[in-house]
Formats: structure tokens, C-alpha cells, sequence
């Protein structure tokens, strides 16, 4: 068979022929591909998965105003998991972790861009369809891996949880404004009620029942008297009112406080990061294994390149 015919025979043939070049070219790659393993450092990766509840089971109005049965789901809404990506993937959070375990030392970088891009290179957050989030990171302390792995799901949960809780500060601080302008009202209308016993001399009534301050008066009752006590009656009504409205302030107060004090967790922790005992990287096996198979592609590839060349030479000599 000539050697320009390039069926699977004539292919078979012309790399038989060159077996040796090609079983060198695949020893060396496997080797070599071995030899960049044993050089590598061991790499270990932590991983966490962990579920997202539902953030409205920790609403203040969810804990305080249901008074009957609501269906609600316990896991968050897609909107929320969400929500926990964009978190995730943020370089806020990569900055984060560079500052708090000090990774520029760590790692012997100091340009903060190669550094930045080494830190989110070793670290991964997917989300599964299922809604569970799964955080992982490299390191070449096992140790280390671990706590980065800790303290990234805890800046997640933080930021996400943030934003409920700085809502309830907000409002409680401006129920707390509210309450203390109302206080300052009432204690004006104190001195008011005071300065209109002693006008019109009336200590007997601690303060006059609602709508029957005149008529349940016994004896004559001056003009002036009448006056002052129709005066008390409006004042007082006012200042009731204004404490009922400080007493529903104060509640409310309270239930903020409550949401926002309380150790609340929104990720439900399937598994906690671990200190891994196995390096995940070099994968020696999987590595030496495609090195072996690309040598092995390649030197076939230049052995057959090599006799189609020298075929069209032969031809154009020809």
C-alpha cells in the first residue's frame, strides 16, 4: 500500500512505523506531567452547604401579629437566593477575607490585583437547583481552608441579614424620637393642668372623668370654675391620648428590639466546614493521566502531519 493512501490502514501503518517517537513523546509527557505534580504544593479544600430560610419567618409581624395558622415556607424564595449570590460573588467579600486573615502575608503577594485574582481563583460559591448553597475554598493549610470557608459563609449570612436588621434600627430610632417629642408635649401639658388647678382651685378631682366633669359637680360652680375644668377636660383627653400613643410606641419599640438583638440565623447549615485530611490538588492520577493521553494525541498527530508533508513534497517533486 503506498504510503499517500490515508485510510485507517495507511494511518495504523505510518504511526507503527514511527512507534517509537510516538511511545517517547507519551513517556516524557507522562513523566513530566508527574514531575509538575511532585513540585506542586498539596492543596486542600473546605467546603460548607448550607439552606437559606425564608427571612420572613423572622419578621416582626410574622413573631407578633400571627394569631392564626399561615402556611409559610420555611426556605427562601428564589428572590432571596439570589440575593445570597450577588453577595457571594462579591469583590467585597474577597476584600473581606484578604483583610481579615491577612492572605497578602500569607500568600507572599503584594500587588493587590494578583492578590485579589489568587483569592477568588481559590474560592468557589455555586448554588444547586435544589436552592442549597455550597462554599468551598483552597488553601495550602488545611487548617486555614476551613476557617476561610467559616468566615465567608458568616460574612454572607451577616451582609444578607443586615438589611433586615438595620431596618428594624432605623424604625425603632424613629419610634424613639417620636416617643420622646410626645414625652416633651405631655410634660407641657402638665404645667398646663397645673397652672389651671391653681387658677380655678380645684385639687379635689385628680383628673375629670370624661364627660361628666360639670354635671357631677355638686354645689354652684363659678364661671370661671366651669371654664377651667372644661379646659381640664380638653387638656387631660389630649394627654391620654398621647400616652396611649407612647404606650403603643414603646411596644412596638420592643418588638424591633427583640428582632434585632436576638441571635437570629437565616442559613440552616446542612454541613459545617471541615479541616480536610486529603489534598484536592495536584490531582496526581487525573493529571499524569490526560498528559499521557495529550502526548500520546499529539506525537500521532505530528507523525501523521509529518507524512502528509512529505507526501505532497514527494508529489510536487514528482
Amino acid at each position: 500500500m503506498s504510503e499517500h493512501n490515508y485510510n485507517l490502514l495507511g494511518i495504523s501503518r505510518q504511526i507503527f512505523k514511527k512507534k517509537n517517537f510516538v511511545i517517547g513523546v507519551t513517556l516524557a509527557a507522562g513523566i513530566l506531567s508527574f514531575l509538575f505534580c511532585l513540585l506542586q504544593k498539596n492543596q486542600y479544600t473546605s467546603e460548607t452547604i448550607f439552606i437559606v430560610k425564608n427571612p420572613i419567618l423572622i419578621d416582626r409581624n410574622y413573631v407578633f401579629r400571627n394569631t392564626s395558622y399561615e402556611h409559610k415556607e420555611f426556605f427562601a424564595i428564589a428572590d432571596d437566593v439570589d440575593h445570597i449570590k450577588t453577595i457571594g460573588k462579591s469583590d467585597g467579600l474577597i476584600w473581606h477575607l484578604i483583610s481579615k486573615f491577612d492572605l497578602g502575608k500569607v500568600y507572599g503577594v503584594t500587588e493587590p490585583a494578583k492578590l485579589f485574582k489568587k483569592v477568588k481563583g481559590n474560592y468557589k460559591i455555586t448554588v444547586e437547583d435544589t436552592k442549597n448553597v455550597e462554599l468551598k475554598y483552597k488553601d495550602p493549610d488545611p487548617e486555614r481552608a476551613q476557617q476561610i470557608a467559616v468566615a465567608a459563609r458568616a460574612y454572607i449570612e451577616e451582609m444578607f441579614l443586615n438589611y433586615f436588621l438595620s431596618t428594624n434600627h432605623d424604625v425603632t430610632e424613629a419610634l424613639n424620637k417620636k416617643a420622646a417629642a410626645i414625652t416633651d408635649s405631655i410634660n407641657i401639658l402638665n404645667d398646663s393642668i397645673a397652672a389651671i388647678r391653681a387658677r380655678i382651685g380645684n385639687y379635689s378631682q385628680l383628673l375629670p372623668v370624661r364627660g361628666e366633669v360639670v354635671g357631677a359637680t355638686s354645689g354652684s360652680v363659678s364661671a370661671e370654675a366651669s371654664a377651667g375644668l372644661e379646659q381640664l377636660k380638653q387638656i387631660t383627653e389630649i394627654k391620654d391620648q398621647y400616652t396611649r400613643d407612647i404606650a403603643a410606641y414603646r411596644t412596638l419599640v420592643g418588638e424591633y428590639e427583640v428582632m434585632a438583638s436576638g441571635k437570629i440565623k437565616v442559613f440552616y447549615v446542612v454541613q459545617d466546614a471541615y479541616v480536610p485530611n486529603k489534598a484536592s490538588h495536584p490531582m496526581t492520577l487525573i493529571i499524569v493521566a490526560a498528559s499521557i493521553l495529550g502526548g500520546l494525541f499529539f506525537s500521532c498527530f505530528l507523525v501523521l502531519f509529518q507524512g502528509f508533508y512529505k507526501s505532497v513534497m514527494n508529489t510536487k517533486e514528482a
